[in-house]
């Protein structure tokens, strides 16, 4: 029994340990492409990024195909895997989605979001402002993703922040022109509809936050000014 618990013990091991490598690796392709790092339409060899990483060749192709699902990449028949094109529409293909989610994780916290919960969402939103006016701009941008994904999380729904944590990668390029008086604004609004256990009015006005920032993006990109910019 202690060596087949201890098999056992290890299996689980190298399982944790493989799942820590994809993730790193997918993590660091991912920066490169939304950084510009590396261009689209760039091969991506599966060789070299194993070799340069330290690791299995089956650990690059699993990231690849993780990040093939977001759209960063594309995979080419008999050809390989190249970066893929990361525009405008790509990124408010991503807000539609983030609209739905966004506007349904507000509406499920308002079940389960505490005092404690609330004091750190309304002090998360004053810390935003404070930093935009300072021009920290990723600073912000760090603490704008921390504080839609706190409401994701007190949703409590493990598909819901699974889904989350897959389009928000889209969302580290953006950093639309918005007043960011209004950006406060609606923040605290939001808070006070989860506080007040508003479900309708909280997930209305966390779509409608998101849906503005999207009609932003697009009409930058109509003026062609607008440029996908990384945010770790």
């Amino acid at each position: 029994m202690n060596a087949v618990a201890g098999k056992s013990r290890l299996k689980k091991h190298e399982a944790m340990l493989d799942r820590v490598a994809r993730h790193n690796v997918r993590e660091e392709i991912q920066r490169r492409i939304l950084s510009g790092e590396t261009r689209p339409g760039e091969r991506l060899s599966q060789q070299s990024l194993a070799r340069e990483m330290g690791v299995a060749q089956g650990t690059v192709r699993e990231s690849l195909f993780e990040l093939q699902w977001l759209g960063l990449v594309e995979s080419i028949d008999r050809l390989g895997v190249f970066v893929g094109k990361l525009d405008v529409e790509r990124i408010c293909e991503a807000y539609q989605v983030r609209a739905v989610l966004e506007g349904l994780a507000a509406r499920l916290s308002c079940n389960n979001a505490g005092r404690a919960d609330i004091s750190t969402l309304r002090t998360i939103a004053e810390d935003i402002y404070k930093l935009a006016r300072k021009g920290h701009e990723d600073e912000r941008g760090r603490l704008d993703r921390e504080f839609h994904f706190y409401i994701t999380k007190l949703s409590r729904n493990k598909i819901l922040i699974k889904l989350a944590e897959s389009y928000r990668v889209l969302g580290m390029t953006v950093q639309a022109s918005r007043e960011q008086q209004r950006i406060y604004e609606e923040h605290l609004a939001i808070v006070d509809a989860i506080e007040r256990n508003v479900a309708d009015e909280a997930e209305r006005l966390a779509r409608m936050h998101v849906t503005d920032a999207a009609g932003r993006i697009e009409a930058e990109g109509r003026q062609g000014n607008f440029v996908p910019k990384w945010v770790d």
